[in-house]
């Protein structure tokens, strides 16, 4: 497999497939950040792109692999997201499935992570509510595919979000083990749509007025309660980190969820919001006791904390993320007063 960050390796490969004009040496700039992925961004006289190449193995801590095939579903799902939210995803370039990579559009040089943004203090409903609907575009026009192919094998989901995540949370905490155990089983039996897997903060590029949805490797016939839960989680996280600017990290996750939920035409507002308030609270707690905890969650306090907020969430039986958010303001208040 070639090594894409090796430009004597990556620079013959591209010129064989007449990716760089004839006689000229194009910028080539190893990408940091990524943990599941080697990263190339390709400057041309004629074109800018990003080459993104499967590891099997991924940059934590702990031991932690994961099938190299990931990438096809991958591409797939960022092609299909250009079909129905083109302005929302970078354009599709080629793949290579011999070397489990694929290229697309590069972002202008200038585009910004949304987590750094927000976890700047700049917090923008607009890119909440565009992202929302779009994810809601896509689940409406995904659901009637349930038997898609590309899509139908969940053994990535499994290795990057259900093992990692899930399971070795409820290793962690025994107490949750059946509950834990329950919202497994609805995660991986409940297929209606396409879901992303990985709608988050850091994979999206904000651009002036452009956004860029990215890394799609998660990608698999599921529960649409995933991608809400997971997006709703880093609203939640950041109010945890930022109490001073928790009224709006609140605001953002209510609004995402009503926007997107008001949206759906698949199946019943009601009982997927109750599924997602659910998949929030264990990714809430996994992300301070599961395999991929957030970085930036670095106080013992706020770890205690989140903990604490993820059993009563659970325990209280929440069914809306008003609610949420308004349990969230009031232990958030407690630990500042």
């Amino acid at each position: 497999m070639i090594a894409i960050t090796d430009p004597n390796a990556l620079v013959p490969y591209l010129r064989d497939r007449n990716l760089v004009p004839a006689g000229e040496s194009p910028g080539i700039r190893v990408l940091a950040g990524g943990v599941s992925c080697d990263v190339v961004r390709v400057d041309t006289s004629r074109d800018s792109f990003v080459l993104k190449q499967a590891c099997p193995r991924l940059r934590v801590q702990e031991d932690w692999f994961s099938d190299l095939t990931r990438v096809r579903a991958e591409q797939a799902c960022l092609r299909y997201w250009q079909q129905v939210v083109p302005d929302l995803v970078p354009g599709f370039r080629f793949y290579d499935g011999e070397n489990w990579l694929f290229a697309m559009e590069a972002a202008p040089e200038a585009a910004r992570m949304w987590k750094s943004l927000l976890l700047e203090g700049v917090i923008d409903p607009s890119v909440a509510l565009r992202l929302a609907a779009a994810l809601a575009r896509v689940h409406n026009a995904a659901a009637d595919r349930a038997a898609w192919p590309e899509f139908l094998d969940q053994k990535v989901f499994v290795q990057l979000r259900i093992d990692p995540y899930l399971r070795t949370t409820a290793a962690r905490h025994p107490a949750l083990a059946a509950v834990i155990g329950r919202e497994i089983a609805r995660l991986l039996e409940h297929r209606q749509t396409l879901v992303h897997g990985d709608f988050s903060p850091k994979n999206i590029l904000v651009a002036g007025q452009r956004l860029y949805v990215l890394d799609f490797e998660v990608a698999h016939i599921g529960d649409p309660s995933f991608d809400l839960g997971f997006l709703a989680n880093h609203f939640l996280l950041k109010a945890v980190k930022r109490k001073d600017w928790a009224p709006g990290f609140l605001a953002l996750m209510t609004g995402a969820a009503r926007t997107y939920l008001d949206a759906v035409r698949f199946t019943p507002a009601a009982p997927l919001e109750a599924d997602s308030v659910r998949t929030l609270a264990l990714l809430f707690l996994a992300r301070v006791d599961g395999k991929s905890p957030a970085e930036y969650i670095t106080e013992e306090a706020d770890k205690e904390l989140i903990r604490a907020l993820a059993y009563e969430i659970l325990g209280d039986g929440l069914v809306s993320f008003d609610q949420l958010a308004a349990l969230a303001a009031a232990r958030l208040r407690s630990v500042t007063a």
